[in-house]
């Protein structure tokens, strides 16, 4: 599925060593493609379960109209197309089992859903100091990644914290803002019947968890935030 494309320029006090470089590109496509495969797979997730239950739906139809016909019989014969439409609908219903998420996410293959035009791409370059990367990309990853690092610059630049305690609220603010980007798919899940717990294991493992390893390039000048 292509989605909408977006770019990404990202200020930078410094280049970094060639390892720093290659860690840096590395995180960034781990944390962009970890981001779309979220996407893909809850979009897959409701996709499927609105075609079970149109599936469903029609299957009742099917046996509400056929029992009609059935029961105004004067003879009631062992008719084995009315007992197909009974089996073939307790093992639909067997199959409409929600499937584990965490177990959906270790089968992603990253090679084979991301299309070619959706790839992440390095579009432009400025190596002085300070300098630039911009990034070409679908535009939901690059949003959240875009989101996670302004908030996180924006942190840094303040010199008010005076304790712990505020120190955690900034945290705090962090995760909030975050969770408000990814808010339309956590509640897609919930609508289906995913609880709390399972939604954050899998936001935790796809989003937040990605989105941190790029901390450490922020704290050594390799990043600095988001162009405006």
């Amino acid at each position: 599925m292509a989605t909408e494309t977006t770019t990404l320029r990202i200020k930078a006090e410094k280049l970094g060593t060639v390892t720093e470089v290659k860690t840096l590109l590395a995180d960034l496509e781990n944390a962009y493609n970890s981001i779309y495969a979220f996407d893909f797979l809850v979009d897959s997730i409701i996709y499927d379960r609105e075609r079970n239950f149109r599936q469903l739906d029609e299957r009742f139809h099917r046996m509400r109209r056929y029992w009609k016909e059935f029961s105004n019989r004067k003879e009631f014969p062992y008719d084995p197309f009315f007992f197909e439409l009974f089996w073939e609908d307790n093992l639909n219903r067997q199959q409409n089992i929600l499937p584990n998420l965490l177990e959906l996410q270790s089968k992603i293959d990253i090679e084979k859903i991301i299309l070619p035009s959706d790839r992440l791409v390095i579009s432009k370059v400025n190596i002085q100091s300070p300098g630039f990367w911009e990034f070409l990309g679908g535009l939901n990853p690059l949003q959240q990644i875009r989101e996670y690092i302004k908030d996180r610059h924006e942190r840094k630049k303040d010199k008010d914290y005076r304790s712990r305690q505020e120190e955690e609220l900034g945290e705090l603010s962090i995760e909030e803002k975050r969770n408000n980007i990814i808010n339309q798919r956590i509640d897609m899940l919930k609508k289906v019947g995913y609880s709390d717990i399972e939604i954050r294991q899998l936001v935790t493992a796809m989003v937040i968890t990605p989105l941190k390893q790029l901390d450490k390039h922020q704290d050594n000048g390799q990043i600095e935030g988001p162009e405006q």
